[in-house]
């Protein structure tokens, strides 16, 4: 499994608690198309990502993010990014 997938997998993981029970969570889920998580609920589920990941992401840079692939990317970078 690589990286990027296993952070999606991990995202996944995260989102199936903010998410209604049968909604069908994949990669390419839309956080509000597909959820219709509303804005507050989508900041709780980042700060969420942020402390598991030990991570900040940048408020300017949310409004780019739209799906769980995207947001995995961001992880990946961020991740990658930091000193050992």
């Amino acid at each position: 499994m690589s990286a990027h997938t296993a952070i999606e997998q991990q995202l996944l993981a995260i989102l199936r608690h903010y998410a209604n029970a049968d909604a069908n969570l994949t990669a390419t889920t839309n956080f509000i198309k597909d959820l219709t998580l509303e804005s507050v609920r989508v900041l709780e589920f980042v700060v969420e990502v942020e402390d598991a990941f030990d991570i900040a992401i940048d408020i300017d840079s949310l409004s780019d993010i739209h799906t769980v692939a995207e947001l995995a990317a961001v992880v990946a970078r961020l991740t990658q990014d930091r000193p050992a």
